[in-house]
């Protein structure tokens, strides 16, 4: 069986148990899906990696080599997620590390269900988890250090596709593994991201283009009581785009209106 993953490039190549994304989840990763050979909205997840790397102080991989890597591992038919994994590279020398380390690039090749995010677009359910959201200087960086996620979709039922996730104040942040989206007629309310959680691509492309959607973007804090209140909720991350959320508890909604249209500008992104 054809191995799904490249190590610096080659297919040949293993992880050393010494390196420091496993020893310390020294690093920075993207996900992404990958059509017919091409990467999708590659330029903004391209920036992102390279700008979270740098504020970790790890040099980023060119943007040719990356290219390259999935020109090696795609095929040039089909639909799948990639994943873009740099670590700080090898060290045996516990935190510490010396200043010519050379960084260890990692690309997964994952299959993708379309049955499944099919389903999702109709809509989905979310609940909440007892894991709270780490406040850190390092907030909306996707970092290796994803514990506190894991932790929060841990044992999470079928039913719901995601978990919503408070911060030390009961403030609602983002979710588990999607960003979080809560419409109050024209004013569209998430996470600013500036202490927890993750600001990632399609956030951005929602933030770049809310006049299209006639609304304004709002940072204000907000509590689980008041998504009673909500006209509209959606989730998005970058495999998925937007999807309409159907309930919490014993709230509901049934609308899509918004969903379709921001999938709509992310298709149009590049």
């Amino acid at each position: 069986m054809a191995k799904n993953f490249l190590i610096n490039g080659d297919k040949k190549n293993s992880l050393s148990p010494f390196d420091r994304g496993l020893a310390f989840g020294d690093g920075a990763f993207r996900t992404f899906l990958v059509e017919n050979n091409k990467p999708k909205q590659w330029n903004a997840h391209y920036r992102k990696l390279a700008k979270d790397l740098k504020s970790i102080d790890i040099p980023s991989p060119s943007d040719k080599l990356l290219l390259s890597d999935i020109q090696k591992l795609f095929p040039e038919k089909g639909i799948f997620i990639a994943k873009i994994i740099v670590t700080r590279g090898e060290s045996t020398s516990g935190y510490d590390f010396k200043k010519e380390i050379k960084p260890t690039r990692i690309l997964l090749k994952i299959d993708y269900d379309k049955e499944k995010y099919a389903l999702f677009k109709e809509g989905v359910h979310l609940t909440t988890t007892k894991i709270r959201a780490s406040d850190t200087s390092h907030a909306g960086i996707k970092h290796l250090n994803r514990l506190e996620n894991v932790l929060a979709r841990k044992g999470l039922a079928n039913k719901f596709f995601d978990a919503i996730m408070l911060d030390a104040n009961d403030n609602i942040c983002d979710c588990a593994r999607s960003s979080l989206f809560i419409r109050y007629g024209k004013n569209l309310f998430t996470s600013s991201n500036k202490r927890y959680g993750i600001h990632g691509v399609t956030k951005k492309i929602i933030e770049k283009n809310i006049k299209k959607l006639n609304l304004t973007m709002n940072y204000s804090p907000l509590k689980l009581d008041q998504l009673k209140e909500a006209d509209e909720v959606i989730v998005t991350n970058s495999i998925f785009g937007a999807l309409p959320v159907l309930s919490f508890k014993n709230i509901k909604w049934n609308k899509v209106k918004l969903a379709n249209l921001i999938n709509k500008l992310i298709n149009e992104s590049h």
